[in-house]
C-alpha cells in the first residue's frame, strides 16, 4: 500500500497538545493556520521555531507537540530523511508519558517516514510499538492502522508469514466493525502478503473480495491497490489474459483517482506481465510510461526502477521476476561457456599464434562477462559500477575483434608470400579461425546489447 494510505487517515493525529510556553504555543498554532492557509513553507517555519522556543524553555509537551506537526508536514512534502528525524525526536519526548494514546499516535506516523526511508527493522520496532499502546488507550481503530502498516512492512522485509498474519487481525477487525473502506484495503494488503508468500490461489480470492468491495462503496483508488496485487497474483498462477485485463483496469483506476505513483505501480506491472509473455518491445513502453509517472509523482528510485525494467525489456533478460541483481543471471552463464569453451580450444590446438590465440580469447572472455554482467545489473542512476563494466567490456570486445580481423587476413597473406615452408603458419591461422568466430559472436552480440541498454529510444 502506497505511502501507507491508511496511516493518513488515522483518528489519532493532531491530537498533539499546545505545552505551557505561551511563545511557543503561539508560533505552533500560527504554523498551522498556515498550513490550513496552504503555505507549507511559512508552516514549516513557525512549527521549528516553536520547537526550539519550546526547548529554550524546556517545555518538553511543547517541543514534542512542534516537532510532531513538522514531521507531518515533511512527510507530506515527501521529506522523508526529515520526517523521520522530527517524528523520532518527538516520540524520545512523548515515550512513557501519560497519554499512551498520543506517544502511539507520534510511533505510528515515525514508523510510516521510516518505511520511506527503508530503515525497515526501526520502522517494525516503532509500529509495534504503536499498536501495543494505541490498544491500551483504547483506539483501537488506529491500532489497527498501526498494524496495517506493520504487515506492509514485515512483507517489505521477506517475512511474508508474519505479514500475513497480522493482516488477517486487521482484516476480522474492520468486517467486525463494518468498516468496508479499510476492510478493502486490509483485504488488499493480505492478498498482497499472499503473493509474496506465492499462495496465488488464495490471494486472488482475497483481492478479488477487495476489488469487489473498493467498487461498491466507490473507492477507486482503494480498488486500484487491489488490483494490482490480484494481476500479480494471476500471473504467478500463469493466468496471463486474466491479468492483462486486471492490469488495464488497474491503470484505469488509477488514472480515475488521480494518484501518479499507483499509476506508475499499475504501468511498471502491466510491463512485467508483458515481460513474461515474451513481449520485450509492448513492455518497455509499458515500463516507460511507468517512469514518466514516477517522475511527476516525485519519486525518483522508482523511476529508475521502471527504467531499469524497460532496458531489461530490451536486453531480454529471461525472468522479470529475478531480482535485478542475481550474480548467476544466465546471460552472464552463456558467455562464460561460450569463452571458456574458446579458450580451451586455442590451447589444445596449439602452433605458433596458439599463445596470442589463448590471451586473446581469455581475455575476450572476461570482457564479456564483465559485459553481460554489467547489462544484467545496471540502472538509470543507481550501481554506476555496472554500466562502466558494460561500457568497457564491450569496448574491450570490439578492440580484440578489430585487431584480429585485421591480423588473421594479413597473417593469411604473409603465410602464403613465405612458400610451403612456413605451411605452419598457414595452419596456425585455420585453427585460430574457429576462436575467432566465436569472439565475432560474442562481439556482435554484446554491441545489439550495448545499443538497446544505451540508447533505448
Amino acid at each position: 500500500m502506497d505511502d501507507s494510505e491508511a496511516g493518513k487517515d488515522q483518528s489519532a493525529d493532531r491530537r498533539a497538545g499546545t505545552g505551557s510556553d505561551t511563545e511557543g504555543a503561539d508560533r505552533l498554532q500560527a504554523g498551522r493556520e498556515q498550513l490550513a492557509l496552504g503555505r507549507s513553507d511559512r508552516a514549516e517555519a513557525a512549527f521549528r521555531e516553536s520547537a526550539g522556543l519550546c526547548r529554550a524553555a524546556g517545555d518538553g509537551p511543547g517541543e514534542s507537540a512542534a516537532l510532531a506537526e513538522l514531521g507531518e508536514l515533511l512527510f507530506i512534502t515527501r521529506r522523508f530523511d526529515g520526517a523521520a528525524e522530527a517524528l523520532r525526536r518527538a516520540a524520545e519526548l512523548r515515550r512513557g508519558g501519560s497519554d499512551a494514546g498520543l506517544e502511539g499516535a507520534t510511533l505510528l506516523n515515525l514508523g510510516n517516514a521510516l518505511q520511506q526511508t527503508r530503515e525497515l527493522a526501526e520502522a517494525v520496532e516503532a509500529l509495534t510499538r504503536a499498536a501495543e499502546l494505541l490498544r491500551l488507550a483504547g483506539e483501537h481503530h488506529d491500532e489497527h492502522l498501526a498494524l496495517t502498516d506493520l504487515g506492509v512492512t514485515l512483507q517489505a522485509l521477506g517475512r511474508a508469514e508474519e505479514a500475513i498474519e497480522t493482516q488477517h487481525l486487521v482484516v476480522a477487525h474492520f468486517r467486525r466493525v463494518g468498516d468496508e473502506h479499510f476492510l478493502a484495503i486490509g483485504m488488499s494488503n493480505l492478498g498482497s502478503a499472499l503473493v509474496a508468500a506465492r499462495r496465488f490461489a488464495e490471494a486472488v480470492d482475497v483481492l478479488t473480495e477487495s476489488v469487489a468491495t473498493a467498487r461498491r462503496i466507490g473507492r477507486p483508488r482503494a480498488e486500484s491497490l487491489a488490483l494490482g496485487p490480484l494481476a500479480q497474483a494471476l500471473r504467478g498462477a500463469g493466468r496471463y489474459d486474466e491479468a492483462l485485463t486486471v492490469h488495464r483496469q488497474d491503470i484505469a483506476a488509477a488514472e480515475e483517482s488521480g494518484h501518479l505513483h499507483d499509476l506508475g505501480t499499475a504501468r511498471g506491472n502491466l510491463g512485467q506481465t508483458l515481460e513474461k509473455l515474451g513481449r520485450g518491445r509492448a513492455a518497455r513502453r509499458a515500463y516507460l510510461r511507468a517512469c514518466a509517472a514516477f517522475r511527476k509523482a516525485g519519486d525518483p528510485a522508482s523511476a529508475a526502477a521502471a527504467v531499469y525494467g524497460a532496458r531489461r525489456a530490451w536486453l531480454g533478460i529471461p525472468d522479470p521476476d529475478r531480482r535485478p541483481h542475481d550474480p548467476y543471471d544466465d546471460v552472464r552463464w552463456h558467455a562464460a561457456a561460450r569463452g571458456h569453451a574458446a579458450f580451451t580450444a586455442a590451447q589444445l590446438w596449439g602452433g605458433p599464434l596458439a599463445l596470442f590465440a589463448s590471451v586473446a580469447t581469455g581475455v575476450s572472455a572476461v570482457l564479456a562477462l564483465a559485459a553481460t554482467a554489467g547489462f544484467g545489473c545496471f540502472s538509470d542512476g543507481q550501481y554506476a559500477v555496472f554500466e562502466v563494466a558494460a561500457r568497457l567490456g564491450v569496448f574491450g570486445l570490439v578492440v580484440i575483434w578489430l585487431a584480429l580481423s585485421v591480423l588473421l587476413p594479413v597473417g593469411l597473406v604473409v603465410s602464403l608470400l613465405l612458400g610451403a615452408e612456413h605451411r605452419d603458419w598457414a595452419e596456425a591461422i585455420g585453427s585460430v579461425l574457429p576462436v575467432f568466430l566465436v569472439l565475432s559472436f560474442l562481439q556482435h552480440r554484446a554491441v545489439i546489447r550495448s545499443h538497446r541498454a544505451f540508447d533505448p529510444g
